[in-house]
């Protein structure tokens, strides 16, 4: 039988992974390809777009290979992508001036206070539903007008970095729906196009940007035959848009319908709230979602640097259950797990803030947070300290939710998913920090799955995005636990007292180091 494989592909921000699925949703095969980020300076982060094509035509090669799979089997390709800041600009002849400056650069400080002087925050939030922060690509695409002008004349398009994978697969150019609105103030969240009024202000050219805007599930194009000799695909193959890699995680895990919340706690904590209509809050980040494009909107708020504090943790302070988790076949951190569940809930007077890169997108805006472990004393072990970070991580999941709850965003299911969901400890303290119940999906790869069933959708081989909750599993449904909950409650006020009470130490610490520097 014919047309039976679909192909999903995400281009994280540290690796590309590429799956292959049948139409029931089985995994046939996987591929992935690591990466680094260019950090020319601390705050900045950058990357050059021929890494993201190359671990594309890699990883689609190899699962193919791999699964031995007839490319004419092959019913079609959707790609999502990080979140690329301020896009690849490029010139009339698509090459690349400069690296795209991606989501986590947090260089565009002085372009935020000219825009908050100029236009200001009201104004941006009333268009395009998001505020003024280096997070936004549209702020990154300031810094590039004002600080690389010789740059800015020569550009013909700016392409988001799945966007100019799929150029160069097919030819065609185009943006979904989440990717434009994931710019920020540029793009009109109400009407769905770019904002002309915008755009004039800002003195960002609209022939920069691409004009066809499409769904995540719409076929842009068909693989060419340079796309062709590049991956092993069929010439002919349709591809599909895709979309932000969060909103397309999201989608992996069944979260379609309103109120519904996929959580990815992975080195960063993506949590992305679906909904139907239009609740917006500049504390959170909105955009188009990945199904019914024009309708539903994914409000996010995220943790930078959630699993990388535990990784943090694991490499400077848990060598001894890293070396003994190596000899005897488990990961360390089921170890520190252990170690982890013999301290009561609150560590003892231990609160952790878990902001180890300086600065927080939503729903923060911060951009001196840091992290801070604060009641430390000579009783407390390195397992109170590790309790204290996954509770810290689930304090700042509570305070993200509060916010949308206070935008009358209602908080109805919750799934999560990635590498930090897999300790049963941690959805135990963040089911009782919450007071929900949190659905645990194992065997989610993500993005990836997300895409391949877009793929399905959009060519026509399946019937419609509810298809994903025959594809996934429950692995577990963990509730939360009434006495830890009572005591995380108290603990919670201290956790919202500390970041208050810290905003302008924070501050003369950001200022002290940049002075010293």
């Amino acid at each position: 039988m014919s047309n039976e494989y679909l192909i999903g592909t995400d281009i994280g921000t540290y690796g590309t992974k590429t799956v292959i699925v049948d139409t029931e949703g089985r995994i046939i095969g996987t591929s992935y390809i690591e990466y680094g980020v260019l950090t020319p300076r601390p705050g900045w982060a950058e990357q050059w777009p021929d890494v993201w094509f190359n671990a594309v035509i890699k990883t689609i090669r190899d699962v193919l290979e791999k699964t031995k799979i007839d490319p004419k089997d092959v019913a079609g390709l959707a790609i999502s992508g990080l979140y690329g800041g301020s896009g690849i600009p490029c010139d009339k002849e698509m090459r690349p001036l400069r690296p795209a400056i991606i989501w986590m650069d947090r260089r565009a400080v002085k372009e935020c206070a000219w825009l908050r002087e100029n236009i200001g925050e009201e104004e941006i939030f009333k268009v395009s539903g998001n505020t003024i922060d280096p997070y936004f690509g549209y702020t990154k695409m300031l810094w590039i007008k004002f600080n690389e002008p010789k740059i800015w004349e020569r550009i013909y398009k700016i392409v988001t970095p799945k966007d100019y994978v799929i150029y160069r697969l097919t030819g065609e150019l185009a943006i979904d729906y989440s990717s434009a609105g994931n710019y920020g103030g540029i793009f009109d969240i109400h009407k769905r196009t770019w904002s002309d009024k915008m755009l004039d202000e800002l003195g960002i050219p609209k022939d920069y940007l691409p004009d066809r805007i499409v769904m995540a599930k719409d076929v842009v194009g068909e693989i060419t035959e340079e796309g062709s000799k590049l991956t092993g695909l069929k010439v002919g193959t349709p591809v599909c848009a895709g979309g932000i890699d969060a909103p397309v995680s999201a989608l992996s895990v069944g979260a379609i319908d309103d109120g519904d919340v996929g959580a990815m706690l992975g080195t960063s904590m993506c949590i992305g709230i679906i909904q139907d209509e239009e609740r917006l809050t500049p504390r959170l980040v909105n955009f188009p979602y990945v199904v019914n494009d024009k309708q539903k909107l994914y409000s996010f708020a995220g943790i930078t640097t959630a699993g990388a504090c535990i990784r943090f943790f694991r490499d400077n302070f848990g060598k001894l259950e890293k070396l003994l988790g190596d000899n005897i076949g488990i990961s360390a951190y089921a170890i520190l797990d252990l170690e982890a569940e013999k301290i009561s809930p609150g560590c003892d007077g231990i609160i952790f803030l878990p902001h180890m890169s300086v600065g927080e997108r939503a729903p923060w805006w911060d951009e001196t947070i840091r992290s801070c472990l604060i009641g430390l004393t000579t009783y407390h072990t390195s397992a109170h300290v590790y309790r204290a970070m996954l509770e810290g991580i689930g304090y700042a999941i509570r305070y993200s939710l509060e916010v949308a709850k206070g935008a009358k965003i209602p908080i109805r299911k919750i799934m999560l998913v990635n590498g930090g969901a897999r300790s049963a400890l941690w959805r135990k303290i963040i089911a009782s920090i919450i007071n929900m119940d949190v659905i645990y999906i194992a065997e989610s790869p993500g993005a990836p799955y997300g895409d391949a069933l877009l793929a399905g959708v959009g060519t026509g081989v399946l019937k419609d995005y509810s298809v994903i909750r025959e594809w996934i599993t429950v692995s577990e449904i963990t509730k939360p636990d009434p006495k830890m909950k009572e005591i995380y409650d108290k603990y919670y006020k201290v956790y919202l007292e500390v970041y208050r009470a810290n905003t302008e130490v924070f501050r003369m610490l950001t200022d002290l180091t940049k002075e010293l520097s």
